[in-house]
């Protein structure tokens, strides 16, 4: 369990919580996003650590792929990770992996995210076998804005658990979500560029240039800021978080620009896209008190 920990713990906060939290706050936004006309907070709140658990085996699979790969770029960027640490060789990491793609599966079946899963596991290989995430910022930024939608969509119907289902505007909902996670998911970049380039990863700051690449990244951080309050419909107040936030890291982006800071900004962003998911929620509960 440690070694399973010490794979994903670098992406627990910045990727588990905030895609668990999407399917908490998506479904006690109620009708808003789901079937449902009355959600039970209590049976909401009762579904969160198997929303947790789910999103977190999905990642654990991609570590596991990713992670066999990538020594040399992990030596460099994460060097607690299980292979630079000389936990496990890659063959090891290689075998662990045939074990748990069927246990993953198996349990995604009793949670009803099967199908969640199995297009999870085809964008993993896409991702690190077919080299996705190294041929192209691009590519790989469009693989994991897709991997999002199904993380998302996955944590919101174990939290419904068959009581209701996600509603068109859900979904739609979802898709938003993915234009701003290609859009600035290269933020992640900025902290591992030595690890990327001994890796020959085309990422955004090692193809457009560190420089251009914060202006290509702080620019959407505010577009998103303004128009997704807009496009849920809050109230003025229901501007306020995401867009402090936003600028919040749009002026780190420009101005902090040292890996600690770069991790302290990815960290920010993370916090901001929480911000973003509880719009919904906001505008089903909270709009009527302004």
């Amino acid at each position: 369990m440690l070694i399973f920990w010490a794979m994903t713990e670098s992406d627990f906060w910045t990727f588990v919580v905030p895609d668990s939290l999407f399917g908490v706050l998506s479904a006690l936004a109620g009708p808003l996003l789901t079937t449902t006309t009355e959600s039970s907070l209590w049976g909401i709140f009762q579904r969160i650590p198997l929303a947790m658990l789910s999103t977190w085996l999905n990642l654990i699979l991609f570590q596991l792929a990713n992670q066999r790969l990538a020594r040399d770029e992990d030596v460099l960027n994460k060097p607690h990770r299980p292979i630079p640490a000389g936990l496990l060789t890659p063959l090891q990491m290689q075998r662990i992996l045939l074990c748990a793609v069927p246990t993953v599966l198996a349990i995604s079946y009793f949670l009803d995210t099967l199908q969640e899963s199995l297009v999870l596991v085809g964008l993993t290989w896409m991702y690190n076998d077919l080299g996705g995430g190294d041929e192209s910022f691009i590519v790989r930024n469009l693989i994991i804005a897709i991997a999002f939608a199904v993380y998302n969509i996955g944590a919101l119907r174990v939290i419904c658990n068959g009581h209701s289902v996600p509603n068109i505007s859900a979904y739609k909902w979802t898709f938003l979500i993915s234009l701003i996670i290609f859009s600035t998911m290269s933020i992640q970049d900025l902290k591992d560029q030595p690890g990327d380039q001994a890796r020959g990863r085309s990422t955004s700051p090692l193809v457009l240039g560190d420089k251009f690449s914060r202006w290509t990244l702080a620019i959407p951080m505010v577009f998103w800021s303004l128009f997704c309050p807009f496009y849920i419909g809050v109230a003025w107040p229901g501007f306020i978080v995401p867009l402090t936030l936003g600028l919040l890291v749009a002026v780190r982006l420009l101005v902090y620009r040292t890996p600690r800071d770069d991790q302290r900004t990815w960290d920010a962003w993370a916090g901001w896209l929480i911000s973003v998911y509880c719009l919904p929620l906001v505008k089903s509960h909270v709009i009527s008190l302004f």
